[in-house]
């Protein structure tokens, strides 16, 4: 993860009872803790007065917190803070703050970011970085809906857990220029390389340190969004703003698995990894997010020894993600749902019957061809389903394909399995899945 600005929250602020008692209503329990308060130009978390927490564990965590943390002897402190709580959606910020046990920095923990809506009862994981010999950590969000946010350290055999306040950050529609994006960076971008240079008549740009800058105005209406990393280099490959993908519409979604960054433009999805795989695709949204690394791992495959047909599964990097030796065609669908940022699509399941049981179960099904649809086949003489592909075009009484653990019809080389992009005859298919993108 990039490092963010040095500048860090302060202590906690006491802001009395009245506000307290409000903030708790708006939170809603008993480890209700105030929103964010602006010190010095950043947001911080607070404490709500009277709550005893500061975002410490002093004491073992009270029913409801986080599940899996340990309590220890030496008490551990964490701090946590966001530059601007109002973003348009799609942009990057950045969770930071510190973590001291017993009083000192404390370097080399691992502190998780997580967040929740209002109405939801439960915490996801959002990211997770190890804090610095300054006991500093930051974790890289992009913007896309309104969520509260905190940070957790879950604690060792020798420092008690300890979490923080909620901070809250929502959205907005205002204009976004060129000055005002940087701002709300800071030094995430680092400083300008460059001056304004004119791409097209709508789109302006400027180099920094950590990527550029894209201004979009359509319909009068600005927009300023991050290119960075590999993502960056692949799109200037690509003609920037002025080639085939366009201007970007919103910043790269990156921390994802295998260190994959994915972005969204107006003509479609750019994926890179720090595997160096690269893929894109004319598909827009979520839905273009998830073809485009699921592209990027067409050509990969494994050795198959024919006297032992199972023994090739212990060989594929999908089983050594899911730490399980189960045939892969449907871990690889979890890996790239996963690796797109999308893991909640589709079954995070380890075996084949529980990812085929959990798609049943948990999406609705039919006889109808869509890209983005799982589509179940049978190679068994049962007739259930035994085997799964990913549907990225449609045409007529055929369809293009996206799978793992297969031999390609020829398009992977003999003695091994490997992942394939074909077209199948759509008369094959038992029936498709539908993620909800």
């Amino acid at each position: 993860m990039g490092r963010v600005p040095t500048r860090q929250p302060g202590p906690p602020v006491d802001r009395g009872r009245r506000r307290a008692r409000f903030l708790r209503r708006w939170l809603g329990g008993s480890l209700a803790v105030a929103l964010a308060l602006p010190v010095g130009g950043l947001v911080v978390a607070t404490p709500a007065a009277g709550s005893g927490l500061a975002g410490r564990a002093a004491a073992p965590l009270a029913a409801g917190a986080a599940p899996g943390v340990v309590t220890a002897a030496a008490p551990s402190d964490l701090t946590a803070g966001v530059r601007e709580r109002r973003l348009r959606k799609g942009e990057t910020f950045w969770m930071f703050g510190r973590l001291t046990v017993g009083g000192s920095p404390a370097r080399g923990r691992e502190v998780v970011v997580q967040r929740k809506r209002m109405n939801e009862s439960g915490w996801s994981t959002v990211g997770t970085d190890d804090t610095n010999r300054s006991g500093r950590y930051s974790v890289r969000i992009r913007a896309g809906a309104v969520y509260q946010y905190r940070a957790l350290y879950r604690g060792s055999a020798t420092a008690r857990s300890s979490w923080t306040p909620r901070i809250g950050v929502g959205l907005t529609t205002t204009d976004r220029t060129m000055t005002s994006r940087a701002q709300q960076m800071g030094n995430g971008i680092g400083e300008p390389t460059s001056g304004l240079r004119r791409v097209t008549r709508s789109v302006v740009s400027r180099s920094y340190e950590k990527g550029i800058l894209v201004k979009v105005t359509r319909s009068g209406r600005a927009r300023t969004w991050w290119v960075h990393g590999g993502v960056l280099g692949e799109y200037r490959e690509l003609g920037g703003a002025r080639g085939r993908l366009g201007a970007p519409v919103m910043d790269p979604l990156c921390g994802l698995a295998r260190g994959g960054c994915v972005q969204r433009f107006e003509g479609g999805v750019l994926y890179t990894n720090a595997d160096g795989d690269e893929a894109l695709t004319g598909l827009t949204g979520a839905r273009g997010e998830v073809v485009a690394a699921a592209r990027s791992q067409v050509g990969y495959t494994v050795r198959y020894d024919a006297d032992n047909g199972a023994r090739y599964d212990w060989h594929s990097k999908y089983n050594v993600w899911a730490r399980t030796n189960a045939p892969w065609c449907g871990l690889f669908q979890s890996w790239f749902f996963k690796a797109s940022g999308h893991a909640s699509l589709v079954p995070q399941s380890t075996s084949w019957t529980a990812y085929r049981d959990s798609v049943r179960r948990r999406l609705p099904t039919g006889s109808t061809p869509r890209v983005g649809a799982l589509a179940f086949v049978s190679y068994v003489a049962s007739g259930e389903a035994s085997h799964v592909m990913f549907v990225v075009q449609v045409d007529g009484s055929r369809i293009r394909v996206i799978h793992g653990n297969t031999g390609g019809a020829g398009t992977i080389p003999s003695g091994r399995r490997g992942v394939a992009e074909q077209w199948v005859p759509e008369s094959q298919v038992l029936y498709y899945a539908y993620p909800r993108y």
